[in-house]
């Protein structure tokens, strides 16, 4: 019994807090987004896939950095709220291009990211089984990383990898 004592307290804590963090959560996701949305000539690239968003963003960083002023998340940060906060502190009226990685861990999660961003080009990397312990079957996998294309808006560009059968076949 002594020993379950101090846990009520950490409970009790933790069920009065989370309100309050998903209040400042969508608060960051709607001000990245109204500031996405006050950048006129920003263009928006999502990148997907169960390898290498990391190494395809970096390199297209560096190769659009040659001409244009571009903002990327760190490393391999691929969440909303790690991408509202890059948005919040990195973007300005000078940015021309934001890479974003788009990672999941359920269905909906890339589909939040888009709602946030709203990208005109979107890259799948490729598509492979390395989450199906989360998603079950490559056909949910394949579905969560369609979302970027599903996304994207009429005129918006589908780059996909032809070299992996996956995302050959979306």
């Amino acid at each position: 019994v002594l020993i379950t004592i101090p846990f009520i307290p950490l409970t009790i804590s933790l069920f009065l807090i989370k309100p309050g963090e998903e209040v400042f959560r969508q608060l960051l996701i709607r001000r990245a987004a109204s500031k996405l949305k006050s950048l006129k000539n920003l263009k928006v690239v999502g990148i997907t896939g169960s390898y290498g968003k990391t190494s395809v963003k970096e390199m297209l960083k560096q190769i659009l950095a040659i001409k244009y002023k571009v903002v990327a998340p760190p490393g391999s940060h691929n969440k909303v709220m790690s991408i509202a906060q890059t948005i919040k502190r990195e973007l300005n009226q000078d940015t021309q291009y934001l890479i974003v990685e788009m990672g999941a861990y359920v269905k909906g999660e890339i589909t939040e990211i888009c709602r946030m961003v709203r990208p005109q080009i979107g890259i799948i990397t490729g598509i492979t089984g390395q989450h199906l312990v989360r998603f079950e079957t490559m056909e949910n996998i394949k579905k969560a990383k369609y979302e970027l294309i599903e996304n994207l808006p009429k005129d918006g560009l589908a780059v996909f990898n032809l070299d992996n059968d996956g995302s050959r076949e979306l």
